[in-house]
C-alpha cells in the first residue's frame, strides 16, 4: 500500500501540469523549442528560487527569534553565520544571471532555424525573436525578484548586526 500513495500522488500532479499547459499554451510552446542547455538553465534556476525562499525564510525567522536574546558570543556567530550565507546567496544568483546571458545567447542562435514552409523567412525569425525576448523578460523579472528578497534578507541581517553586536 505504502508504494501506490507516491505513484497516485506523482500521477495526480503530472496530470495536473497537463491539465494547466492546455490553459497556458503560449508557455508549453515557447519551452519546447528550447535547447537543452537553455531547458538546464531553467531548471537551477527554479533551484536558485527555491533556495532564495528558503533562505530568506530561514533568515527572517532566526532573526526574529534573536529579539529578545541578549547579545553574547553566540548571537554574534549565528549573525555571522547568517551574513556569511547571505555572502553566498549573492554569488549564486550572480553566477546564475551570468549563466543565463550565456545560455540566452546560444539560444537566440535559434531563432535562425525554421521549418520549411511557403512563408516569408524574415518574418518567421522575428517571431522566433519575439519569443526568445519574451522568455528573456521574465528570466529578468525572476531576477529582480531574487536580488530584491536577497537585497532584504541581506539589510535585515546587516541591521541585527549593527543592533546587536555592540
Amino acid at each position: 500500500m505504502g508504494f501506490t500513495e507516491p505513484t497516485t500522488t506523482a500521477w495526480c500532479l503530472m496530470n495536473m501540469l497537463i491539465k494547466g499547459s492546455e490553459y497556458f499554451p503560449e508557455w508549453s510552446s515557447v519551452l519546447q523549442p528550447l535547447s537543452p542547455l537553455f531547458q538546464l538553465f531553467l531548471l537551477l534556476l527554479l533551484l536558485v528560487c527555491i533556495y532564495t525562499t528558503y533562505f530568506a525564510l530561514f533568515a527572517l525567522m532566526h532573526l526574529r527569534s534573536l529579539r529578545t536574546v541578549r547579545a553574547d558570543y553566540s548571537i554574534q556567530n549565528a549573525l555571522a553565520q547568517l551574513d556569511y550565507r547571505s555572502a553566498n546567496l549573492r554569488q549564486i544568483i550572480t553566477a546564475t544571471f551570468y549563466l543565463f546571458g550565456l545560455s540566452f545567447f546560444l539560444q537566440i542562435q535559434n531563432a535562425y532555424w525554421t521549418p520549411e514552409s511557403n512563408r516569408p523567412v524574415g518574418p518567421m525569425i522575428l517571431g522566433n525573436f519575439r519569443e526568445d525576448f519574451r522568455l528573456g523578460a521574465a528570466i529578468f523579472l525572476a531576477f529582480l525578484l531574487l536580488h530584491s528578497v536577497q537585497w532584504f534578507v541581506s539589510s535585515r541581517i546587516r541591521r541585527a548586526i549593527v543592533r546587536l553586536v555592540p
